[in-house]
């Protein structure tokens, strides 16, 4: 019996409607300057299956606020390329948010939500199905988040990472 391609191409396109993607920020949801180095992120981080997109993250202070994190990412037919930005983490209610922009791409921010257990961390980005609207300052942004980040739905799915350096 053949499959009908339709179908196929129609369970795709629900599959892909309903996982969200990341949220993206024109503002991030404070400043650099009131953020202080968590010095647990610091270190090289892989993924532990070889299927996930991003090989490694490193995260290496670059002054007393910030990040430089290097993300590299290998492709099926081996090439790496390579994403340079820098981050910083915000603290609301006790969960710690990496505020991460590329440095080619500096107003677009991703907000992370990460926890730290021994060599391996977990990491939550915003989810775009829920945060529906964009904020045109930090304080709004903060505000919105200090409302909404413990409600269901607010977080994609986790990723982990393992450190190992």
């Amino acid at each position: 019996m053949k499959k009908n391609p339709l179908i196929f191409i129609i369970g795709m396109i629900l599959i892909i409607a309903m996982t969200g993607c990341p949220y993206e920020s024109p503002v991030p949801l404070s400043n650099s300057c009131n953020s202080i180095i968590d010095p647990g992120l610091i270190g090289t981080w892989v993924y532990p299956s070889p299927n996930v997109k991003s090989d490694t993250i490193e995260f290496m202070k670059f002054n007393n606020h910030e990040f430089f994190i290097e993300i590299r990412s290998k492709d099926k037919t081996g090439f790496i390329s390579v994403s340079k930005g820098r981050g910083f983490v915000t603290l609301i209610k006790n969960q710690k948010i990496i505020n991460y922009c590329e440095l080619k791409d500096p107003l677009k921010f991703y907000l992370l939500r990460y926890e730290i257990n021994d060599k391996m961390m977990t990491t939550y980005s915003a989810s775009d199905k829920f945060i529906k609207q964009s904020f045109n300052s930090s304080g709004e942004l903060l505000d919105f988040f200090t409302k909404n980040l413990d409600k269901q739905g607010f977080y994609e799915p986790p990723d982990t990472v393992i450190r190992i350096k």
